[in-house]
């Protein structure tokens, strides 16, 4: 059972209670209008890209659609460009962010970086599987004053739109150059190796198929002539070794040195032909080591035509690209929805803060006036002792403060009504500009 159990005791508690309930009601009332003057109203805008998917997509040689880069990795680059120090630095130079206030560079980025923020939204798909693609980018952007918040948010809608752009059509201009360069580089080098097999062909032409074939039957021909001419030259060795070359005889002499110029001529004839026989053997010899040389340039040749065909076919898909961006054919953002300015703040309202305190403080009173009547049981009132004790009283005397202490007590009061609204004005005075 409490010291409280019934209406009249309430009222009688109410009465006795009513200026600690009205002090703690009143301080928590000030304390709520300080955390209220205290909190920033923080305003939120935001705008809305979409993103359109392309209308003609470049295809390949084989029909297969070409690779574009995934669009969730170019939203990504474009957003660590944004969020990077130099250019929020910037923007929060051009926008006076942080005009006057004692932060560092390093903290006013961190700030920048927890306002602003670029979500995307994925693209509904079909089944289970993700392809990457985005429906649509949410940029926002949050601040103290809520036309600088649209302005942020408008600004960096802009520039991911924009850059996007500037991406794509980099890319393909630089896919472009790359493949141009590329052609062109094998194309000098098809000539080169062109011009090298001419020269070596020239320099070399002694041992071409053709000419190996000739020159086998040549070497045939000169075996079979070196046969007869070495038979014949036998015969005279030995119609020369019958004859007396001793012998006056002036038509032995003449015998004898007609066999001999015919010996020396068939001899000098062999060697003649034993010379160019080891001449064709020397080149038949080197012959496939030139057909190898041969082979070994003509391999170099096809892999070239096969690059400069391969790097013919990347540069008109590089061309249609290019031609596809620059008529904003591909896939492309655009600002659907630019971020108006906001008319409430985001942040917790000053009003409710203030309703909170004063709540609070009111709360407060009634607990601890409640306690106080727990920490001093006093028996007031007949019907209390009857009820408590079982002991009816014969009379009460009811308490009489003395005009010394109730002026004592007044002054308190008012000494602590003084001191409560001398603070009130010095708050409003102090946090007025937060209003």
């Amino acid at each position: 059972m409490g010291p409280i159990q019934n209406l009249h005791e309430i009222l009688s508690w109410i009465r006795r209670r009513w200026r600690l309930m009205l002090l703690l009601t009143v301080l928590g009332s000030l304390g709520g209008m300080v955390m209220a003057l205290r909190t920033e109203r923080v305003y939120s805008a935001s705008a809305v890209i979409q993103v359109i998917n392309p209308v003609i997509v470049a295809t390949t040689e084989d029909g297969a659609g070409a690779a574009v880069p995934d669009v969730t990795r170019r939203v990504q680059m474009i957003e660590q460009q944004l969020m990077s120090r130099e250019a929020l630095l910037d923007l929060a130079q051009r926008h006076n962010l942080f005009d006057g206030a004692p932060i560092s560079p390093s903290e006013q980025v961190a700030l920048m970086r927890q306002n602003f923020s670029i979500t995307s939204i994925a693209a509904a798909q079909q089944g289970f599987s993700r392809d990457g693609s985005l429906s649509a980018l949410i940029v926002s952007a949050s601040d103290g004053d809520p036309q600088t918040a649209a302005d942020i948010a408008n600004e960096l809608a802009n520039q991911l739109v924009q850059r996007s752009v500037d991406a794509r059509q980099s890319n393909a201009q630089q896919a472009l150059d790359f493949f141009r360069a590329e052609e062109s580089r094998l194309e000098g080098n098809i000539t080169d190796l062109e011009q090298e097999i001419a020269d070596f062909r020239s320099q070399n032409e002694a041992l071409l198929s053709d000419a190996v074939a000739l020159r086998r039957s040549e070497r045939a021909r000169l075996m079979d002539g070196l046969r007869d001419l070495q038979a014949e030259l036998s015969a005279r060795q030995s119609e020369l070794d019958t004859l007396d070359v001793t012998s006056t005889r002036a038509v032995i002499q003449r015998q004898v040195v007609a066999l001999r110029d015919t010996v020396e001529q068939l001899t000098q004839q062999e060697s003649e032909m034993r010379a160019r026989i080891a001449e064709i053997q020397d080149i038949l010899t080197r012959s496939p080591g030139y057909e190898q040389q041969v082979l070994a340039m003509n391999r170099r040749m096809e892999q070239l035509q096969a690059q400069l065909t391969a790097a013919a076919d990347r540069r008109r898909e590089a061309e249609l690209s290019a031609r596809i961006e620059d008529d904003q054919q591909a896939e492309r953002f655009e600002l659907l929805e630019r971020a108006l300015v906001p008319e409430y703040p985001v942040s917790r309202s000053r009003k409710k803060v203030a309703l909170m305190g004063f709540a609070g403080g009111l709360g407060l009173g009634l607990m601890l006036a409640y306690a106080l009547e727990w920490m001093q049981p006093v028996l007031r009132t007949a019907a209390r002792m009857e009820r408590d004790l079982q002991l009816r009283p014969v009379i009460s005397i009811p308490f009489t403060m003395s005009q010394r202490e109730r002026r004592r007590r007044q002054m308190i009061w008012a000494f602590g009504g003084f001191v409560l609204i001398a603070a009130a004005i010095g708050l409003v005075m102090q946090f007025g500009g937060f209003i």
